[in-house]
Parts: structure tokens; C-alpha cells; sequence
């Protein structure tokens, strides 16, 4: 027998009326039911989800997300519920395949077996809308009286029996955008103030909450108040082995390294020390090595810089754990920074391969590009290498694209290389021809 699968929708809110609307769009014609509890906003957030067909209830805010949440959740009534903040959205494509992994989970397992969440990618953006980190997340899970929140921030689902919660893993499939974290989000809202108030409660009432150490710390970067935060780190960091979350663990010594590079602080020595610490408590997050790699080229210390910032790409590669990773969004830049420091060392091969890699994530980067093309033609001359610089040019670019054709045009004469110019410019239309030519 087929199962149909219900969705409702859940989020809590509080004066989030420029996010409001897209948080409920993209559940349109999706979900079953969208709830909205407003824990009280005075801006038009609650308007304008009743506009947008919510039911909308109030909760009254006691500093526990974890309560609000449950209390969103006791409304639901769709045998499943995707519970998102108002600053998150599912992306169109990922949005049309929930129904469906809902389903397969539905009709592929017994009853008794079948899991409890359904595990999505999440993709931190920036205030230009690019990509600066990435994690995973389970924000869609079955509607049961056992599966509820707990701790009063940064709070995590746990079955009320004690059995573990089953999850599926969808991240291939599924992916959120956030955009909490932008400067302009926190110039116009009170949430880090807050954040660092409950975590202040929470390691007060318990000093050995490690995890909300790692958060306090996390809380005092954000607002660069980076004495306190390394202080908070730096507990975390002297009881690794009584750190109940592995990615939370992760967090304390790579946002340590991340530290000690923005503030332009620490010595090789002390650093070192502190990454043998991080190797020794099991830390396998490439962001370890990113930052560290980050501190060397900061430092003008190349082949550490090299020798770190390899070992983020190998790790990277084998990466299969949950923490939030911030060298997914910085890979054109080390790949950038590997670029010039083997340029550097006289080792071409190497230089051209990081700059491959650097212009397949980014094609637009002359300097690289510019670079690459002299080298060919000072290796074995102008004339001799131009059929194969061109050969190689057309896999890295789409050559039916006027912006690309003009991009290498440009590039080659900057090279000074009028053999591969010519071959550039013969992919131009008549039309195009004509129109460059009047616009020179």
C-alpha cells in the first residue's frame, strides 16, 4: 500500500519582516500546513504571514528556543515537519524532491524501522550572496509525541525515550540556504547580544557544558570581542577529551586557529602545540589546517602555508563528518594562494595546476589566466604553442560564449601573444567582428 505524506511546515519568529515572505514561498504548493509562532514582534512579521496564509500563534518568550519550538511543534498536525528559521529557504530544485524522499521513506521501510529525520545540506552566504561556509543539518523529521528539542539555544533533536534518532541522509539532495549571519542581519537585530546572554547563563548554571563553551566562544567572535573568545576556546580546547560533540570540539580548535589569524596574534611554537592537541583529540575538520595554512601566508612563511593548505584539499577529499566547513566557501582562494607561492618556489607544474583548478571554480581571474598563457608561449614559442594553449583554453571555457571569446581576447593580448589572439579573434561572428571593432 502507498502512503501519502503531509508536510507542515514550522518556524518561530520575532521581527522578521524583510525575511518573513520567502521563508513561507518556497513551501508553497509543498507543504500541508504552514505554522508561524511569534515569540513578539513589533514590526509587521505576524501581518504579513497571515497574509501569506499561515495560522500564526503566540508564544511568550522565556529565553528557550528549544520550548518554542516544541510549542510550534504541538500545533503540527502533517505526519512530518520541516522546521526552518526565518533567514533559511529551501533552494526550487531541493524544495521538489522532499515530497518524494518523504515517500520513499514512507513505502521502503517497516513501520517499526523507518527513520526519524531526514538530513539536508546548509550553506551559509554572505552579504554578496556567496558561499563562505557549509554543514549539514536536520531540520525535516517525523511528527511523533517522542521526537522533540532540547537545550535552550543551539538546540538539537532527541527522542524522549532515549533511543537514538534515526537519520536518513539526504545532503546530496537537499540543500538550505542561510543568511543569518550577514552584517547587515546583525547591525539591525540584538541576536548576538542575546546568544552570548543565554550562553553565559548556560555555563554558569553548568561549567562543565563544554558544548556551550564552544558556543560562547563562537558568540564572543562574532562580535570580536576576541580576548573573551579565546579564553572560551581555550577551556574547550583543555578538556577535549570531556567534549560531548565532536563537531563542537572541532569548532573550539578551528575557530582558535581562525582567531589567531584575523587578530594577527600567536607564535609558530604555541601554535604547533595546539594543533598536536587537536590531531591527539581526533580532530579530522580540514578547517584545522585551512587556518593554520591561512596564519603561515599571513606570516610570509610560504612553505608552511603549503605544506597546511594541502592538507585541507587531501582532508577535504575524505571529509565525512557534520561540522560546518569554511574552507568550502575559501577553495578559489587557496587555490589562488598555492598558485603564486609555487610560482614562487620556480616549481611550474604545480603553479599551473592550482591555477587550473582556481579558474575552473572562478573563470574570470586574469592575472591567472594572463600568467598561464605567457608561460605557454615562452615554453616552446609563440607559433609552436599556440594551436595547444588554444586547445587547452577550450576545455577550461565555453567558446560559444561572446563574454568568454572577448575575456580571452583580452587575456591574450595582455600576454602579448599575437598567434593565440588571432586564433581567439577567428571565433568571433561577423557581427562580432564589426561590433568590436566600432567599439575600439
Amino acid at each position: 500500500m502507498v502512503h501519502s505524506v503531509r508536510l507542515s511546515q514550522c518556524m518561530i519568529v520575532k521581527n522578521e519582516e524583510n525575511n518573513i515572505r520567502k521563508a513561507l514561498e518556497w513551501g508553497k504548493g509543498t507543504v500541508y500546513e504552514q505554522i508561524v509562532v511569534d515569540t513578539g514582534s513589533d514590526d509587521r512579521t505576524v501581518e504579513i504571514a497571515k497574509e501569506m496564509g499561515a495560522t500564526v500563534f503566540h508564544f511568550t518568550w522565556i529565553d528557550d528556543f528549544s520550548a518554542a519550538k516544541n510549542f510550534a511543534i504541538s500545533k503540527a498536525k502533517g505526519d512530518w515537519i520541516v522546521f526552518l528559521d526565518a533567514d533559511e529557504y529551501y533552494t526550487q530544485d531541493s524544495t521538489a524532491k522532499i515530497i518524494p524522499i518523504l515517500m520513499r521513506i514512507e513505502n521502503g521501510f517497516h513501520k517499526k524501522a523507518r527513520p526519524h529525520a531526514v538530513r539536508s545540506s546548509l550553506v551559509n552566504l554572505d552579504d554578496d550572496g556567496q558561499v563562505f561556509s557549509t554543514g549539514i543539518q536536520d531540520r525535516i523529521f517525523r511528527n511523533t509525541s517522542l521526537l522533540c528539542y532540547h537545550n535552550r539555544i543551539h538546540e538539537t533533536l532527541y527522542n524522549t525515550d532515549g533511543s537514538d534518532v534515526i537519520v536518513v541522509d539526504a545532503s546530496k539532495e537537499l540543500m538550505i540556504y542561510h543568511t543569518g549571519y550577514t552584517r547587515q542581519v546583525y547591525q539591525g537585530t540584538d541576536k548576538l547580544q542575546r546568544n552570548i546572554r543565554m550562553l553565559k547563563n548556560e555555563v554558569t548554571e553548568c561549567p562543565e557544558d563544554y558544548n556551550a563553551w564552544s558556543y560562547l566562544g563562537d558568540a564572543f567572535f562574532a562580535v570580536k570581542l576576541f580576548g573573551e573568545a579565546e579564553q572560551a576556546y581555550r577551556y574547550v580546547i583543555d578538556n577535549a577529551d570531556r567534549v560531548l560533540s565532536e563537531a563542537r570540539k572541532e569548532a573550539a580548535f578551528c575557530n582558535f586557529f581562525k582567531l589567531k589569524y584575523l587578530s594577527d596574534a600567536g607564535t609558530e611554537e604555541e601554535l604547533l602545540e595546539i594543533y598536536e592537541k587537536a590531531k591527539i583529540s581526533g580532530c579530522v575538520s580540514p578547517d584545522l589546517e585551512y587556518w593554520l595554512g591561512y596564519w603561515y601566508y599571513k606570516n610570509y612563511i610560504k612553505k608552511g602555508a603549503v605544506l597546511y593548505f594541502e592538507k585541507a584539499l587531501q582532508l577535504l577529499d575524505q571529509y565525512q563528518g557534520d561540522s560546518f566547513l569554511d574552507i568550502s566557501g575559501g577553495l578559489v582562494e587557496v587555490y589562488q594562494m598555492l598558485f603564486c607561492a609555487y610560482r614562487e618556489f620556480g616549481q611550474i607544474s604545480s603553479m599551473i595546476r592550482y591555477g587550473v583548478l582556481a579558474l575552473r571554480l572562478n573563470l574570470y581571474q586574469m592575472p591567472i589566466l594572463e600568467e598561464i598563457i605567457s608561460f605557454f608561449m615562452k615554453e616552446n614559442g609563440e607559433i609552436q604553442t599556440a594551436n595547444l594553449t588554444f586547445d587547452f583554453l577550450q576545455k577550461l571555457y565555453d567558446t560559444t560564449s561572446l563574454k568568454n571569446k572577448l575575456f580571452l581576447l583580452k587575456a591574450s593580448k595582455m600576454a602579448d601573444y599575437p598567434a593565440l589572439e588571432n586564433k581567439v579573434y577567428e571565433l568571433l561572428s561577423v557581427e562580432e567582428k564589426i561590433a568590436l571593432e566600432n567599439n575600439d
